[in-house]
């Protein structure tokens, strides 16, 4: 939405449409869910037990109880600087194999930190976890147009960090805005990419179930992308066209398609 395609047509959003849909499988270990409706706790046995979801994270270090029992890998997150002195002990304990990293620091409303700051806690509390074999994934940020610029600086000064994969949100309009938008940052960061949210923001309900129909399908193919988290697995609410259930908690045509 907010970047130029940057990548020829082989790499570009108009190369993706050519991805011929019988080579792709239905089902993914990339597929996750990024938790978000703590209120409904047995909406997640829509999900859980279809085989088609392998991992799920909730913005926090630790899963919340019907988390731990729900079958799928739980990735934690440090949201913050918050309680970030406890996150290897919390990591350890887990024996989790990825750790994501701050929540879209460069937004004020959300983590809101320094890139030299974040630097900073990387190499104090984060780093050593790399070292002891967990993979790392950065600071996740927006794809509004200081994201990257805050990404870049993040990487200046954490000259020389172990980052294993890029986590990144993307939100807005057109398969080929999202598509071009991914693929700068793997070009310029070189690194595997988690998509940890993303959705379309159209309010017309058949632009987002072919967004979703789409990106999905060809997010699979991209041996780069190793994982992603449709946004969201929630109820849906008023004016919002992107949840995956119903109000009444039952799946519907996103839920579906997510499921398929």
């Amino acid at each position: 939405m907010f970047f130029k395609a940057i990548k020829p047509l082989l790499f570009s959003g108009l190369a993706a449409l050519l991805v011929r849909p019988e080579l792709v499988q239905a089902a993914t270990s990339k597929r996750g869910l990024a938790w978000a409706d703590a209120a409904h706790p047995n909406d997640l046995a829509l999900f859980n037990r279809t085989g088609k979801i392998s991992w799920v994270y909730n913005w926090a270090p630790t899963p919340d109880s019907y988390l731990k029992t729900s079958g799928l890998e739980f990735i934690p997150m440090q949201w913050n600087g918050a309680g970030i002195a406890n996150l290897a002990s919390t990591v350890t304990s887990q024996k989790a194999k990825a750790v994501l990293g701050f929540n879209e620091p460069d937004y004020v409303d959300q983590s809101n930190i320094k890139a030299a700051d974040a630097a900073a806690l990387w190499k104090q509390y984060i780093q050593p976890l790399g070292n002891s074999g967990v993979r790392l994934g950065a600071p996740a940020v927006t794809n509004a147009p200081y994201g990257v610029v805050w990404l870049r600086d993040f990487f200046k000064a954490c000259n020389g960090c172990k980052v294993d994969f890029i986590p990144i949100h993307w939100y807005g309009e057109g398969i080929g805005n999202f598509y071009d938008y991914i693929w700068s940052i793997y070009g310029e960061f070189g690194r595997p990419v988690w998509i940890t949210e993303f959705a379309s923001t159209s309010s017309n309900d058949a632009t987002v179930a072919d967004f979703m129909t789409q990106t999905i399908r060809y997010l699979d193919t991209l041996d780069w992308v190793e994982r992603y988290s449709w946004f969201g697995m929630f109820r849906q609410e008023s004016n919002s066209h992107y949840s995956m259930l119903d109000t009444a908690g039952n799946l519907n045509q996103l839920g579906k398609i997510y499921l398929s």
